[in-house]
């Protein structure tokens, strides 16, 4: 009798939750925008992309803006391009540089990292079983970490990236998730590193949030107003920040109160070709000052504790290609 009086109390309390998040959303309830320092994503991968050089790209997205907040990104396909033989030259100037400007880095770190193609598989794990590419992983994580850890710009490990976000290009990185290997894989930094915080993150718009805010020490959600879809075309997210702030009070419901930042708020271009196959002008209808400005101001709205800007190479793409428009507004914008 007592078991099912809890399932019965369990059932009103979910559906009391979720007619809460419904009345929040269609409400649009109003919020009074916050005050960020701004945080970046810089991926050195997605600039060489661009066709730019990372070094020169960073040095002036450094010097030229007053970023102290920096998410890297450590690539296990160019850092260990072939079997047990690391290069770390790539990652080694960007911490060099982040300890020189006196920054404070997020090092996303993992085979899910930001950037395209999600999962930056070495070519030589391919053909290994699941399990012999754990082992692998776990040895390269390692050496990650314990290279790292006594950088004093290192301020957070951010350990894979939206992993439970497994709808999404689950040709490259599988359509199931190890919950149980994820789970080793934050255990393994946070006892090589027990002095720094883990950052999870999931998708804004599609996430469930629960897996991965509980398992982190600070949660990282996604914020894209502006997606692109092949089949259909450009699509406009519907969602506001009452939606953000919903998720978050369920999150916090279930696992407690923690920092819980925008890690990846997009004003960049979402493109079905890459940037460099698409016209300045075809990219600048996809994203532009005034979208830019719009979602800057949704995004702040939400009132989470931190916002890091995802698209800065794009920007410096277009300064160098002509257009310094984005550049030259953000520049006085934040």
């Amino acid at each position: 009798m007592n078991f099912l009086k809890r399932i019965i109390r369990k059932k009103v309390f979910i559906v009391f939750v979720i007619l809460i998040v419904i009345i929040l959303i269609l409400a649009n309830w109003p919020s009074k925008p916050s005050q960020y320092e701004y945080g970046i994503t810089f991926s050195s991968k997605y600039t060489r992309e661009l066709g730019l050089d990372p070094v020169e790209a960073f040095q002036a997205i450094i010097s030229e803006f007053d970023f102290k907040k920096v998410r890297l990104v450590a690539y296990w396909d160019e850092i260990e391009r072939e079997q047990n033989k690391y290069d770390f030259s790539d990652l080694d100037w960007q911490i060099a540089m982040a300890e020189k400007y006196d920054l404070e880095i997020v090092l996303a770190i993992g085979r899910r990292v930001p950037r395209w193609p999600e999962c930056h598989f070495p070519q030589w794990i391919y053909g290994k079983s699941w399990e012999k590419q754990q082992d692998e992983l776990i040895d390269y994580i390692r050496e990650l970490v314990n290279r790292y850890k006594d950088s004093p710009a290192i301020k957070y490990w951010q350990v894979e990236n939206e992993p439970f976000l497994t709808a999404y290009v689950p040709q490259i990185c599988g359509s199931e998730l190890d919950k149980t290997f994820l789970d080793k894989e934050i255990a393994l930094v946070k006892m090589l590193d027990p002095t720094r915080q883990i950052i999870t993150t999931d998708s804004g718009n599609l996430g469930l949030w629960l897996g991965a805010y509980k398992r982190g020490d600070i949660f990282g959600s996604t914020f894209y107003i502006y997606l692109t879809n092949d089949k259909v075309g450009e699509i406009k997210s519907g969602v506001n920040h009452n939606f953000y702030k919903a998720k978050r009070l369920i999150s916090q419901i279930f696992y407690g109160k923690k920092p819980t930042w925008l890690i990846e708020v997009s004003v960049e271009p979402w493109l079905v070709e890459p940037i460099i196959k698409t016209p300045i002008d075809v990219q600048l209808e996809f994203m532009n000052i005034d979208r830019i400005e719009e979602i800057l101001q949704k995004s702040a709205k939400t009132n989470f504790d931190e916002i890091y800007l995802w698209g800065i190479e794009w920007w410096y793409y277009l300064k160098k290609n002509g257009h310094p428009e984005i550049w030259n507004y953000m520049l006085e914008r934040i």
